[in-house]
């Protein structure tokens, strides 16, 4: 198994209810996300602030769970540009061992409940 994984994804978004999202995502790491907000403030400036966690499967039941902070900056009307950072808190199957922060952007229309993603950075293994 390799020591690091790339996280170079796009992800589709999709809410489920105010709190709730469920995501696809495609290429290294195929699978679904469950997403959560455990926590959100709204800022004088109409930013967004979240505290997120996520639970990344793998099509081979590999997984990635983490605790996030993410900042919604809006954009016009209900379309948001959304900035992640995840940090894995436990990791298993194929991943175990995986460690670290990853990060992610893109767009949300909050109004539409729908959004699309990009992930980057490598992941390694303690």
């Amino acid at each position: 198994m390799a020591n690091t994984l790339s996280i170079g994804e796009t992800a589709n978004i999709r809410v489920i209810a105010t709190t709730n999202f469920a995501v696809a995502m495609t290429r290294a790491f195929d699978g679904g996300v469950y997403a959560k907000t455990t926590a959100n403030t709204d800022s004088p400036d109409g930013k967004k602030h979240y505290d997120l966690r996520h639970y990344f499967v793998a099509d081979d039941s590999s997984y990635i769970y983490t605790q996030d902070k993410s900042v919604h900056t809006p954009v016009e009307g209900t379309i948001y540009f959304p900035q992640t950072e995840y940090t894995i808190m436990e990791a298993g199957k194929k991943l175990e061992g995986m460690t670290g922060s990853f990060r992610s952007w893109g767009a949300i229309n909050n109004g539409k409940g729908v959004g699309v993603l990009r992930f980057e950075c490598p992941l390694g293994r303690r």
